[in-house]
């Protein structure tokens, strides 16, 4: 409960039935005389100190939406009907062939970025960042449109997952699964192995992920190099990579540390 808000003055018929509730209420004037706002009740939310009912006062409590979708909102999706056309294959770059994978907390299901990683034969990196083209399946001015702007983003608590777009979008279609053709926006860049950009690539692709690994099965194929399964070959390449990544952080830190101790010498 945010303590800087005051306690609200409200008429109610029977003050037993809100006895231990968690409830809303809403604001509607501060007279001068008055040491508390003027307000009225709007509903009950339900026992205080259950997991979920305090759940619910949280998103309640900053204004986050949590109603079921709209049918205006549920009319905008493909209903299952969707598939890649001869059209798109025109327009879009086919990255199909690349292993491209996804590391994400165990049991994520809305899956919006992947990556994959190449060494090539003259030494240098390719890094492959792909993005779930979500416009490319909501139209500006629609009401999925409306809706995703209204909301702004998913909410993530313990027990829920409060989507910003509906399920068939955010948990299917726009979610870069394994083994499943899906839309991306995808940004690529050679990079030499100190890190120096010297190529990028930025397209609308159609990818086809590998797997979609967890943190802890991601890091296992770095430090493990027995796990040089054919999904990453992780052994030659993410190891190299990581490597030199990490060497190259080290560096830009010492030299931000000694840039700071010259500064406070002068």
């Amino acid at each position: 409960i945010d303590l800087r808000v005051p306690k609200v003055q409200i008429k109610i018929r029977s003050l037993t039935a809100l006895l231990d509730k968690r409830i809303v209420v809403r604001v509607d004037s501060w007279p001068r005389h008055s040491h508390y706002p003027l307000g009225h009740f709007v509903k009950t939310l339900g026992t205080i100190g259950d997991a979920k009912i305090e759940a619910e006062a949280i998103l309640v409590q900053h204004g986050i939406s949590y109603e079921e979708f709209s049918t205006q909102v549920l009319a905008c999706m493909s209903n299952g009907t969707w598939k890649i056309t001869e059209d798109d294959l025109l327009r879009r770059k086919d990255l199909r062939h690349l292993r491209v994978f996804s590391i994400d907390p165990p049991g994520c299901t809305d899956i919006d970025d992947a990556l994959h990683i190449e060494k090539l034969e003259n030494g240098n990196f390719v890094l492959g960042v792909h993005i779930a083209d979500v416009s490319h399946f909501v139209r500006e001015g629609t009401a999925a449109d409306r809706e995703a702007a209204r909301r702004g983003n998913t909410v993530y608590l313990v027990d829920r997952r409060i989507d910003m777009l509906p399920n068939e979008l955010s948990g299917d279609i726009c979610s870069l699964k394994p083994r499943v053709d899906r839309f991306a926006f995808s940004a690529i860049f050679e990079m030499k192995p100190d890190a120096t950009i010297v190529k990028t690539d930025f397209t609308k692709a159609i990818i086809k992920s590998v797997e979609a690994f967890t943190y802890g099965q991601a890091q296992a194929r770095i430090d493990d190099t027995s796990l040089n399964d054919p999904v990453l070959c992780v052994d030659t390449t993410a190891t190299s990579f990581t490597t030199t990544t990490n060497t190259i952080t080290n560096t830009t830190v010492i030299k931000t540390k000694s840039n700071t101790k010259k500064k406070k010498k002068k």
